[in-house]
Formats: structure tokens, sequence, C-alpha cells
């Protein structure tokens, strides 16, 4: 069974979104810092009059405080009824891949691990499968 993938690219690596989570992709601004928010959360937006919880996916990865720049992007994601804005570096494109993605190995930090759902290979480099609801649940998990 065939799975679309966005590709998208934070602090250098390059990873892969199942795109049937993906809303839309748009670029930061008017982030309002929620006060004690998870240090994941960099702060709510407004989005086609819509609220989303702007997450720093590179703090959630590495177990840094969240920090995003105005004019960063952000991949819309839908889980569970709530829209959050997951900030990366780059969008690259959207693949389809055939088979299901295989294990992560031990070569990947422990923040990816945490994240993702295995690798798939496009152009022949390994690419991390992030799991959007991991990430977005991690965020709790992160501060403690």
């Amino acid at each position: 069974m065939s799975q679309l993938y966005l590709v998208a690219e934070i602090a250098g690596t390059r990873f892969a979104m199942p795109a049937d989570t993906v809303e839309s992709v748009v670029t930061a601004s008017d982030i309002i810092p929620v006060p004690r928010a998870a240090p994941t959360v960099a702060g709510i937006a407004a989005l086609r009059s819509k609220v989303i919880t702007v997450i720093d996916t590179r703090a959630a990865i590495n177990g840094s405080k969240a920090r995003i720049a105005a004019s960063q992007l952000l991949i819309v994601a839908k889980l569970d009824d709530f829209l959050y804005g997951l900030a990366v570096d780059k969008v690259h494109d959207v693949c389809e891949y055939a088979t299901a993605p295989r294990k992560l190995g031990a070569a990947f930090e422990p923040g990816w691990r945490r994240v993702s759902t295995g690798i798939i290979e496009l152009d022949g480099a390994a690419i991390v499968v992030l799991n959007p609801a991991t990430l977005v649940a991690g965020s709790d998990s992160v501060a403690a």
C-alpha cells in the first residue's frame, strides 16, 4: 500500500511526514506566547480564523526551549481535531513510498528515535518518518 509523505527539513536533517495529517504549509506570524506551556510550545497563532498551537519541532526533538522566528515555515497538521503548526526550516516535496517504513537504527539521535515511526529511503538517502502525534504529545514529557 502506497503512502504519500511531505518531505521537510529541520536542523539539517530531512524527514518525511504522512501527507494525510498535513493541512497546509504557512509562514509563521504573530505567535503569542502561552504562560506555563510546555517548553516546546512556542505559542499560539491565528490561521484562517482558527487558533493553532505552534510547536518548535527542533526543541521537541532535542529537548531545548522553543524559539521561532517570525518568518519560520509551519507545517499545519490536524491531530484529533486540533491544529498544530510544526516549525521547520524547509519544505522540499511530496513523494509516494510503496512499502512500510523500516525500523529506525541506533545511529539516529534519541530525540529522532522518540518521534519517528521508522525510516524510508528516498533518492538513496535514509529519511526519518516523523510521527506528528508523538512529537506533539512528547512536548509535555520533554519538560519533565
